[in-house]
């Protein structure tokens, strides 16, 4: 099977969604596990877990993988080939690797090790970055994937970061967004990766104000592209790109994060009934409210108001 390079990375062919996806439904599963994610603003899964010896071959995904041996057995070896990259080696506790996104990866393991994988999708990178994004982004961490690394500084922010996805205080996931945003540029230094900031602005402060505006008025309406590029005064093609080029997210997220964020604010701040909130906030159904935030955060409109209201 043909793998990538840093030079042409290949879309993912798999048909997981995700790299924690992939690894609860692949021959990963039988190992114990536990997978976490964030209930911030930046998108990422982390998974804990004990393997055993294994000889997997992992698809590509559009994330970024960094994994960390916690604990390894006794003259356990590793072995992978990722690209054109394969090597070989007695496996020490502290010693990461990089998977860069969009990139295929093949495992030989012989011994049993505890290790705790970081998985950041392609878009919290961009969000991160902004306009100092490399173009591709699997060539920014490229040099992580030649040979094993130890960096004390990540390690402690990796532990950190675990702790913090198990948080219920609101403090807590800024500090998961802070950890994780250290974590990538710590990286990128080590990478050597030189960013070089487009100080070209795909769309001005004030065509987003006039967005935002324009949304803030009519949430409880369904609004569509056209409708948000019609207030950015483009059209809807320009609009689209300039934005995903200046936020990094598409239109639609960013607009399903307003409605999530105002439904956080009227289910703490107001008494409000939740279908009511769904509403207000433009979302199709109290169960597509319920749905949506659930998946965003791991908790029910319910739960998420006896939690912090005040």
């Amino acid at each position: 099977m043909q793998m990538n390079s840093p030079s042409g990375p290949s879309v993912p062919t798999s048909a997981w969604s995700d790299y924690s996806h992939y690894y609860q439904g692949s021959g990963y599963a039988k190992f114990p596990q536990e997978h976490r994610r964030p209930k911030g603003r930046l998108a990422f899964r982390m998974i804990l877990v004990e393997q055993g010896p294994h000889d997997f071959f992992d698809p590509s995904f559009t994330e970024t993988i960094l994994a960390l041996p916690l604990e390894v057995e006794r003259d356990c070896n590793w072995g992978w080939r990722i690209g054109d990259y394969r090597h070989r080696q007695k496996l020490h506790a502290g010693q990461m690797l990089v998977v860069p996104s969009e990139t295929e990866s093949k495992w030989d393991v012989d011994g049993n090790r505890k290790i705790l994988v970081l998985a950041v999708p392609n878009e919290t990178v961009r969000s991160i970055l902004g306009p100092a994004c490399p173009r591709h982004i699997s060539g920014a961490f490229w040099k992580l994937c030649e040979h094993t690394w130890a960096d004390p500084f990540i390690e402690v922010l990796m532990n950190r970061l675990w702790e913090s996805t198990a948080g219920d205080e609101i403090a807590h996931d800024y500090l998961a967004d802070g950890l994780l945003t250290s974590i990538l540029s710590q990286l990128l230094i080590l990478a050597g990766t030189e960013l070089q900031p487009n100080t070209a602005i795909a769309l001005p402060q004030w065509r987003l104000k006039r967005v935002k505006e324009f949304v803030d008025s009519n949430l409880g309406n369904e609004i569509g592209l056209e409708d948000l590029a019609a207030a950015a005064g483009l059209s809807r093609r320009h609009f689209a790109r300039s934005f995903y080029q200046e936020l990094g997210k598409t239109p639609h997220r960013w607009l399903m994060q307003e409605r999530l964020e105002k439904a956080k604010e009227l289910l703490s701040g107001s008494n409000a009934s939740i279908c009511e909130i769904a509403e207000n906030c433009g979302f199709s159904s109290q169960s597509h409210f319920t749905t949506t935030l659930k998946q965003a955060t791991g908790m029910t409109p319910h739960r998420w108001r006896q939690h912090f209201r005040p």
